[in-house]
């Protein structure tokens, strides 16, 4: 069914554009992620807190769009071989834009966040089985690999669309990075967060992270294991942590850039929403 020549996760990545109505706000990206639900399939739209609800996830009093807008829909372009005439035609891709609308008309919100709220920065959009019809799969799906082993200074890829832009149709760039911080130790400020050692830039949030490997991986058990392009969903990009000010500007010094790490959290984190979230804040509020 799908073009041979096209990664399948690429059908998986959605390029996102957050807008309040018409009025373009920012582009960010979001994933696919599935399941089932009342004994049914069901997709999630996985994107970052921040995005969704147009504040810093860190300082959740702070709107981030410079005229204090916040987004009240957003527009993603689904892939498909369902051409304009709705008429199937395999072999051929195409792109449907999809709005989606963040809030009822009453203000309650469509989206939901971890228990912890921004201090989880993702947000999830049951999206049931509007896009089945179409190419998209679960990132979770894909990659199938869950026993590949998870260390620091595996290579990773970051799959998005850095200032909203794409080369092929509307596919996400694959970014290379590394796990630059040990991924099984948790502190109290560490937050279900991995830091990864990655040049990212806007338009990434809400990215999904994942290992793959050509030929043939190790397990969490060390077992070299034969498979082509195995992949690990390990995780969700979400931000790049803010340059340390010291009186003798030691950062500058090293040549340290906030573009060149960021924070991803931990892939377990997108089941926490899904399973045991809850709703976001009505349109204009905090909480």
């Amino acid at each position: 069914m799908q073009t041979p020549t096209i990664d399948p996760l690429n059908f998986s990545v959605l390029r996102v554009q957050s807008l309040f109505n018409e009025t373009h706000l920012a582009w960010a990206t979001g994933f696919i992620y599935s399941g089932t639900l009342d004994d049914k399939p069901c997709q999630w739209l996985v994107t970052n807190w921040h995005v969704l609800s147009g504040r810093s996830a860190s300082r959740p009093m702070e709107v981030l769009h410079e005229l204090a807008a916040i987004p009240n829909r957003i527009l993603v372009q689904v892939p498909s071989q369902i051409g304009p005439d709705g008429n199937e035609q395999l072999g051929t891709l195409f792109y449907h834009e999809k709005f989606i609308e963040l809030y009822t008309p009453a203000g309650v919100a469509m989206w939901y966040q971890h228990a912890t709220k921004s201090a989880v920065d993702i947000g999830v959009i049951n999206i049931g089985s509007l896009f089945m019809e179409h190419l998209t799969k679960g990132v979770n799906e894909l990659c199938s690999e869950h026993d590949m082993a998870v260390e620091i200074g595996n290579q990773v890829f970051i799959l998005g669309y850095p200032l909203g832009f794409s080369h092929f149709a509307h596919t996400p760039i694959w970014k290379r990075g590394a796990i630059a911080s040990e991924p099984h130790s948790e502190t109290p400020d560490s937050r279900n967060r991995i830091v990864i050692d990655a040049t990212t830039r806007s338009g990434m949030s809400g990215s999904p992270v994942i290992m793959r490997e050509k030929t043939h991986y190790v397990d969490e058990s060390g077992t070299v294991r034969q498979k082509a392009n195995a992949s690990r969903f390990i995780g969700v990009y979400a931000s790049r942590p803010a340059p340390v000010a010291t009186a003798s500007n030691e950062s500058a010094e090293i040549g340290l850039s906030s573009h060149e790490i960021g924070y991803v959290f931990k892939s377990g984190c997108v089941h926490e929403v899904i399973v045991g979230g809850s709703r976001a804040a009505e349109y204009g509020e905090m909480w």
